[in-house]
C-alpha cells in the first residue's frame, strides 16, 4: 500500500494514534425507560443513528455508564456476517447522554494526527475493510469477531491535516450526491412496485372495463365480507370454493417412524409465496408417503395462497408454474385449484393480492402473535368471476402494463448496484490521494444513475 501513497503522506497503525486505549463497551440488563444504550443496527455508514437505543439499568454496576463523545468512532466487534464485522460510525453530536454495548469497540484518536470524519469515511473504504475482514476470525455460534489487538493493527494512510479536511468536504459532497441520487432510485422501485400492484388489482375488480356497474352483493355466509366493491354488470360475485378446488398442504411429522419407502420432495413454505411472486432460492425438503406426495403435487395453474404468519400477509400468493419437478406445499398454505376454467389463475392471484389479503385480516383469528385463518373459512372468500372473453382481455392487458413497469424496476435496481459501486470506488481513490476538485470519481459512470 504504501507504494501507491503521495508524497506527504505516511501509513501509521491504528495504535499509533490513539488519544486512549480501545475499549469495549458494557452491556446493561434491560429496563424500560432506563438510561439508553446503542443497539448494533445505530452503526450506520459514517455516523450513529442515535435513535437505534435500548433502555439499561444503569445501577447493575458499580460504575456509572461510560457516554459516547463526540469524536469518538464506535466498531462492531462481532457479526454473523464477515462483510459487518468491524464495520464503524462515528458519533456527533448525541441528543442525550447514551452508552454503547459489549458488542462494541470505542476508538478515540487524536485529533491532531486524525480527522474523526476523516477515519470514519477511510473505515467505511475497501482500504479498512479489507483489512478487518482478513484479520475477523469466525468463532462459536457462527460469529465472526475482531478483537482490540488485530485492530490496533489497522493500516491507515494519513495525509496532513489540511489535506484530511479537503478529502472529507469532497468525499461528503460526492456521497450527498450517490446517496440523494440512490434515494430516489429506491423510490422509483418501491413506487413500481406499488404501481403493479395497484393496476393488477384494479383489473380483478373489473375497474380497467369500461362498462357501467352494478353493486356488489353476496348471501351471507357468517363471514366478514364487508362491502363488496361494485363490478361491471356482465361480472357477478361469488365464493372461492364455488370456482376452485382448496386443500391444505402437508404437515411435517416428526415422530413418525421413518420409512424406506418414503419420497423426499421439495416443499414450499410460507416464505416462498410472496406478494405476486414466488421467492425459491431456498426451498426445504419433507420426506413422505410416495402416494401422498403425488396426491400433494402442484400443477401449473396452481395459485398459493398464505394462511398463516403475519396478519397482515395472510392471503398474499401467486401462481405456479411448475418451477420446481414434484413439488408439494407444506400445512399453512393453500392450493387453489381453479375448476372448469371459470377463472384466470392470474385474476385470481391479483385478487388475492388486493381484495383478498384485507379480507383475510378480518376474517383471520390471532394467537400468541400469530394470524391464521383456516380452509374452511378462505373457502368463502368473495371473488368476482368476469365473462371468459373479458378475463383474456384484461390479463393480455395488465400483463403488457407490468412487463413495462418490471423492466424500469429492474433498470433502477440496476442503478442501485451502480451507485453502491460507485461509492466503494470513491472511497478508494479519496484515500489513496487520487481525489481532485478537477476530477469527478466516477467519470461516465455517473449517467448510469
Amino acid at each position: 500500500m504504501n507504494r501507491d501513497l503521495p508524497t506527504g503522506w505516511t501509513l501509521v497503525k491504528l495504535a499509533d494514534v490513539l488519544h486512549e486505549p480501545l475499549a469495549n463497551g458494557r452491556s446493561l440488563p434491560a429496563r424500560q425507560d432506563g438510561f439508553p444504550v446503542l443497539r448494533a443496527t445505530a452503526l450506520r455508514p459514517v455516523t450513529v443513528d442515535f435513535t437505534q437505543t435500548k433502555g439499561g439499568d444503569e445501577t447493575a454496576h458499580n460504575n456509572p455508564p461510560v457516554p459516547a463523545e463526540p469524536g469518538d468512532l464506535l466498531v462492531s466487534r462481532v457479526s454473523g456476517s464477515r462483510s459487518l464485522v468491524g464495520e464503524g460510525a462515528l458519533v456527533d453530536v448525541p441528543p442525550r447522554a447514551t452508552t454503547f454495548p459489549d458488542t462494541m469497540i470505542r476508538v478515540r484518536v487524536q485529533p491532531s494526527l486524525v480527522d474523526p470524519r476523516y477515519l470514519a469515511h477511510l473505515w467505511n473504504s475497501p482500504i479498512v475493510r479489507r483489512q478487518i475482514a482478513d484479520r475477523a476470525r469466525q468463532g462459536g455460534a457462527a460469529l465472526y469477531r475482531i478483537n482490540h489487538r488485530d485492530l490496533a493493527q489497522i493500516l491507515l494512510p494519513l495525509p496532513a491535516p489540511g489535506e484530511q479536511a479537503r478529502i472529507v468536504s469532497l468525499v461528503e459532497d460526492h456521497l450527498a450526491w450517490i446517496d440523494a441520487t440512490t434515494t430516489r432510485t429506491r423510490r422509483a422501485v418501491d413506487q413500481a412496485g406499488e404501481l403493479v400492484h395497484a393496476m393488477s388489482a384494479q383489473a380483478s375488480l373489473g375497474r380497467l372495463s369500461g362498462t357501467d356497474r352494478a353493486a356488489g352483493s353476496l348471501p351471507a355466509a357468517g363471514t366478514h365480507d364487508g362491502a363488496l366493491p361494485a363490478l361491471p354488470v356482465d361480472w357477478r360475485w361469488t365464493r372461492l370454493e364455488t370456482v376452485a378446488e382448496l386443500t391444505l398442504g402437508l404437515a411435517k411429522n416428526s415422530r413418525r417412524q421413518w420409512d424406506p419407502a418414503d419420497v423426499e420432495v421439495p416443499c414450499l413454505r410460507v416464505a416462498n409465496v410472496q406478494r405476486g411472486r414466488l421467492a425459491l432460492d431456498n426451498i426445504q425438503v419433507i420426506r413422505v408417503p410416495a402416494q401422498r406426495a403425488q396426491a400433494a403435487r402442484l400443477r401449473t395453474g396452481d395459485v398459493l395462497l398464505t394462511g398463516g404468519g403475519d396478519r397482515g400477509q395472510l392471503g398474499r400468493g401467486w401462481i405456479w408454474e411448475e418451477q420446481v419437478p414434484d413439488c408439494v406445499h407444506q400445512n399453512h398454505l393453500f392450493r387453489a385449484r381453479i375448476t372448469d376454467r371459470q377463472l384466470h389463475p392470474k385474476l385470481l392471484a391479483w385478487h388475492a393480492n388486493g381484495f383478498g389479503r384485507q379480507w383475510c385480516q378480518r376474517n383471520a383469528t390471532q394467537v400468541t402473535g400469530l394470524a391464521s385463518i383456516g380452509l374452511g373459512k378462505i373457502r368463502l372468500m368473495p371473488v368476482p368471476v368476469a365473462p371468459a372473453s373479458e378475463q383474456q382481455r384484461l390479463v393480455a392487458l395488465v400483463d403488457a402494463h407490468l412487463t413495462t413497469l418490471r423492466a424500469a424496476s429492474a433498470a433502477a435496481e440496476r442503478a442501485v448496484d451502480v451507485a453502491h459501486r460507485l461509492r466503494s470506488n470513491l472511497l478508494l481513490q479519496a484515500f489513496t490521494g487520487q481525489l481532485s476538485h478537477a476530477a469527478h470519481p466516477f467519470g461516465h459512470q455517473e449517467s448510469s444513475l
